[in-house]
């Protein structure tokens, strides 16, 4: 490890020490924190997770599912849509079509709400964010914002409210359906509650989890807050020393039991518990399969039983699954 990413790691635990104290002191009161588990670390190791297949698909890049159904962007320039059901094979879903008005889709994400179900699109090549139907077809409506630099991840709760990183300004913002903002989600900053680089983002319960990149963590935010950003957990993923390297994405599973993250630097892909523990490991370069191996993984998505990891390899061309074990 390099000097200067040494006492980068030595900075931010001091500003973790000072907020810390300066939430204890604040007002002249003494503020009750939630009770916080006990976290287990654990070196991680060959895991749960078995290979199940690897298709072939021109570039894929970010991922999405929602019920059965896989969402992919290939090659920056389209979303094609594919059944779960079918693991050895990618088999596309009958009932979509193209979606129409994209130049060059980068990140995207589903969000159920009552009987619809939408695809959120960021794409650069307009800077625009595209709302669409499940099926795809005309945008349903689009929205852009001037203070956008570099989109790099979206995420979307049940009220269809929409938070869009950008990585150039270190910044997360968010939005109502109609692309009215909202509030400055999180700020550039190297304590808890503030981003550096932020990537992969994913909503679940109340909860708004970040790929902080730039920090070698992960960590989850209330979003609603209308002042500084309060985490939800004091520690983030990768708080520990060389846990995570430069992660790229995050997701969540159908239950909200586990967070999976692309260990990007690392070659990995790792799962923990929602309270921030160490559970398993997805893939490791150690494994004999797929061949040739998974460098650097970056977009990933969770099956809808919570069995399936889908992971993208734009460069290889490929995307491989990995099943959890039933034993």
């Amino acid at each position: 490890m390099d000097r200067a990413h040494e006492n980068h790691r030595r900075l931010r635990r001091v500003l973790f020490v000072a907020l810390s104290a300066l939430l204890a002191t604040a007002c002249g009161q003494q503020i009750e924190l939630p009770p916080q588990p006990e976290l287990e670390f654990r070196t991680p190791l060959p895991g749960k997770f078995n290979f199940k297949a690897e298709w072939t698909l021109p570039a894929p890049s970010d991922l999405a599912v929602e019920g059965i159904y896989l969402y992919v962007i290939e090659e920056e320039s389209r979303i094609a849509t594919y059944l779960t059901t079918r693991k050895t094979a990618p088999t596309s879903a009958d009932m979509a079509t193209a979606f129409e008005g994209l130049i060059r889709p980068t990140q995207l994400t589903t969000v159920a709400r009552g009987d619809s179900v939408y695809v959120i699109v960021l794409d650069p090549g307009d800077m625009r964010c595209k709302i669409y139907y499940r099926w795809g077809g005309p945008l349903l409506h689009s929205f852009s914002d001037t203070l956008w630099e570099g989109l790099s991840g979206v995420a979307a709760d049940e009220r269809l409210h929409i938070y869009v990183a950008d990585s150039t300004s270190d910044e997360i913002r968010s939005y109502d359906r109609w692309g009215h903002p909202l509030r400055v989600v999180a700020e550039e900053g190297s304590g808890i509650g503030y981003v550096t680089d932020p990537r992969g983002l994913t909503y679940a319960g109340a909860f708004l989890w970040v790929s902080d990149s730039g920090k070698d963590w992960v960590q989850r935010i209330l979003p609603d807050t209308t002042s500084l950003p309060y985490p939800a957990h004091p520690e983030p993923i990768g708080w520990e020393e060389g846990l995570l390297s430069t992660p790229r994405d995050v997701a969540i599973d159908p239950f909200a039991e586990y967070v999976y993250i692309t260990d990007t630097g690392h070659d990995r892909v790792l799962r923990f518990q929602a309270n921030g523990a160490f559970a398993d490991t997805v893939y490791w370069p150690a494994r004999s399969h797929p061949d040739p191996p998974l460098t650097a993984p970056s977009h990933l998505a969770v099956g809808d039983e919570g069995d399936l990891v889908f992971v993208s390899q734009p460069d290889s061309n490929r995307i491989v699954l990995f099943e959890l074990s039933s034993q």
